[in-house]
């Protein structure tokens, strides 16, 4: 083993983008210890960024570390430091920090190579984002946490990673496909589809893929495999996306035979960006996307339960395809739920960090914010603490207090709340309290199969009572009469989860805001029969909050992969 110091510090490159390798002056340096090689990663993979004491911790030990874990953390820092130098990990008042002076570190390149191909495909240059996605992709060696435990912290990391990377696969092959290359993808994306059955996304190429190589009959056996597997494994039918491509294919679509498909802003073809991840700071990660250009940002604050792939599968997906009609879209997961990280504790001061760091993760100074059933509590906040960032608040099936109280008793009955939460949770996965939450689509299987959909993806049983328990204790009452930004109130009049008159006190008691009553009993906005009225209204508050010489950088398109 080479012994490694300070002198030979810039000349270093860690990998961690498959087993941990770390070479320097052409030698490879051996890392004997697990909980050493632990702690690299987990360094590595936030690298430039300090990582607390607590979440070192947890990514090494997970839920029950040793008694004297910071001290046996100093002893690992002491040992790296003698291994690979005094000045490669820096300690910092809330943690350790690797330093980036002189070091080379795979993720950060493979980063770097992801953000050049989204900056090409702004640019509409097709080619420049194949070749820095490829490169990127390129860099993956195989699982960063294959020798991890799976209760620790870094296990949870690793599965983050792998999400960055496959999306940067899948936005790296849609660019591929837009260049004509659909015959020598076929192969690959046969491998891809059985390594990783449920993602959506890879099948939806393959079917393409298949199409335009004139085999229009294995292009429907592709999705019928696909539907087949979801419903014999999850119970599940396949999402809007692949089965609008299904029928694409059925009627032969001139638009799937296009030799190049160029990122464009319309509300037809526009697509998500790959899935990013914003750092709070409270070290907690949350997954967000984007999606659209132009002068407006529209945050989306989403419901107590969410998955981003949610948003592009939805019966009523045109809301979001509507809002990046205006300008960019910006979508996330909250912590306990989705892509991001599950604490074991959550609460509303943690849901508006996580809407922070995802504003200032995609520099967003000005925002029109849709805030969906307790996303409006979050909502309220941000526009109470941040008044010169929200320009504007679109409500729907909000509420400020879920509970009665004796100056509210508008609010739900604790008992009956509580009966409601093990109904809910005692059925998770099944589509369970639909009739509560959208009666009209209770009956329907397609609607019952995308709720059952929405439960599996965002959350397990334990982590959903965790998000409802706190949303049902949260009262953002007191803030709103201090909030003065132009608000509509959106809310079904029929809505038996939250009920009306909870989106009406918050009207009454905003300064500036309008109530729009709207006829209908589905809570859930992702089954929305009011779609077109929501949209309609976001957009009216949207031109009305943005003055005219607002630009936000007209130009910008998000790094949207290609479509599809």
């Amino acid at each position: 083993m080479a012994q490694i110091g300070s002198d030979y510090g810039r000349a270093m490159r860690i990998g961690v983008l498959g087993p941990l390798h770390i070479e320097c002056g052409g030698e490879t340096i051996d890392v004997s210890a697990a909980k050493e090689r632990s702690l690299l990663r987990v360094l590595a993979l936030s690298a430039g960024s300090v990582v607390s004491t607590e979440r070192i911790i947890d990514a090494l030990w997970g839920e029950a570390p040793p008694r004297a874990a910071r001290k046996t953390l100093q002893t690992y820092v002491w040992s790296i430091r003698k291994l690979l130098g005094e000045e490669v990990v820096e300690t910092r008042p809330t943690g350790y920090r690797l330093a980036l002076d002189g070091v080379e570190i795979d993720v950060v390149d493979f980063r770097r190579l992801v953000d050049s191909g989204e900056n090409a495909l702004r640019r509409g240059d097709v080619n420049g984002a194949r070749a820095s996605l490829g490169a990127a992709t390129a860099l993956w060696r195989g699982d960063p946490v294959g020798d991890v435990a799976a209760h620790t912290g870094l296990s949870h990391l690793g599965v983050r990673l792998h999400e960055e990377y496959l999306s940067a696969l899948e936005a790296r092959i849609a660019g591929d496909l837009a260049v004509g290359q659909h015959a020598e993808l076929i192969g690959e994306l046969e491998e891809l589809v059985l390594a990783h059955p449920f993602r959506e996304r890879l099948w939806g190429h393959l079917m393409v893929a298949l199409y335009r190589a004139g085999r229009q009959a294995d292009a429907l056996d592709a999705y019928d495999r696909v539907r087949r597997l979801l419903v014999e494994e999850l119970g599940l039918q396949p999402g809007g996306e692949l089965r609008r491509l299904e029928l694409a294919v059925l009627e032969q679509d001139p638009a799937l035979d296009a030799a190049v498909l160029a990122p464009t802003a319309s509300d037809d073809s526009v697509s998500p960006s790959p899935i990013r991840y914003a750092t709070c700071d409270d070290g907690v990660t949350i997954a967000y996307q984007t999606a659209g250009a132009g002068p407006v940002d529209v945050l989306v604050i989403p419901g107590f339960v969410h998955h981003l792939d949610i948003w592009w599968n939805a019966p009523t997906d045109r809301l979001i395809r509507t809002l990046a009609s205006l300008g960019r879209v910006i979508m996330f997961d909250r912590r306990g739920t989705g892509l991001s990280d599950r604490p074991d504790q959550v609460s509303g001061d943690g849901w508006l960090a996580d809407a922070l760091a995802v504003l200032d993760e995609v520099d967003a100074q000005h925002v029109v914010v849709l805030g969906i059933s307790c996303g409006a509590q979050t909502a309220l906040q941000l526009a109470h603490a941040h008044t010169d960032r929200v320009r504007g608040l679109a409500l729907f099936g909000g509420y400020a207090r879920s509970l009665r109280a004796p100056d509210y008793d508008i609010g739900t009955d604790p008992d009956d709340s509580a009966a409601f939460v093990d109904r809910l949770i005692e059925g998770w996965g099944t589509g369970s309290e639909l009739e509560t939450f959208a009666p009209t689509c209770a009956t329907d299987p397609a609607m019952r199969d995308y709720w059952a959909r929405y439960q599996l993806l965002s959350a397990s049983p334990p982590a959903a009572r965790r998000l409802l328990d706190a949303m049902i204790q949260s009262d953002v009452r007191s803030l709103v009469p201090e909030i003065d930004v132009p608000t509509v109130v959106m809310h079904p009049t029929r809505d038996r989860a939250v009920t009306v008159d909870r989106g009406r006190w918050i009207a009454d008691h905003l300064p500036d805001a309008r109530f729009v009553p709207v006829d209908s009993d589905i809570h859930l906005l992702c089954l929305s029969d009011v779609i077109d009225v929501v949209a309609a209204e976001i957009t009216d508050l949207a031109h009305r909050v943005m003055p005219d010489n607002h630009t936000a950088d007209q130009n910008r398109f998000d790094p949207d992969s290609v479509t599809t």
